[in-house]
């Protein structure tokens, strides 16, 4: 019985990390409507914001960051990362906080230096269009951050 549980465990976790691999796409062509819904690698480099409002969504804390091809990009799309203590999470954003006060590891549980360190970042995409007079929506719900 111990073995069969064992096995299923392992076939799980096997699975779930399988599930995580994105497909690679330019930092350009991630915010494409064709990309809605899909699971996208990109590498760019995450941004705190000024303010960080985070909500709970389908029973996962996530907080918002900016994410960037470069730290110089005009461009960006937003990178939800889910807040916990372990790998390809955050920390709980305190009240009043600074931006010393984000922190975010990466897939192995290292700490990721916001507006520096280039990432892969792999998470399901949210995406759409602009309505008149108003913003689009270009949204990672990110899964796995890679140095």
């Amino acid at each position: 019985m111990r073995i069969r549980i064992t096995l299923v465990f392992a076939l799980f976790l096997l699975i779930s990390s399988c599930a995580v691999n994105g497909e690679p796409v330019e930092f350009a062509k991630a915010c494409d409507l064709a990309n809605d819904g899909k699971t996208l690698r990109v590498t760019g480099v995450l941004m705190p914001r000024k303010s960080v409002f985070c909500s709970n969504r389908g029973g996962r804390m996530e907080c918002p960051f900016d994410f960037q091809e470069s730290l110089a990009a005009q461009s960006k799309m937003t990178a939800d990362i889910e807040v916990g203590s372990g790998a390809n999470t955050m920390d709980e954003v305190p009240k009043g906080f600074k931006k010393e006060d984000l922190k975010v590891r990466d897939n192995n549980g290292n700490l990721i230096v916001l507006e520096n360190e280039t990432v892969k970042a792999t998470g399901k995409m949210m995406i759409a269009p602009a309505a008149a007079g108003s913003q689009g929506v270009c949204l990672m719900q990110v899964y796995k951050l890679e140095k």
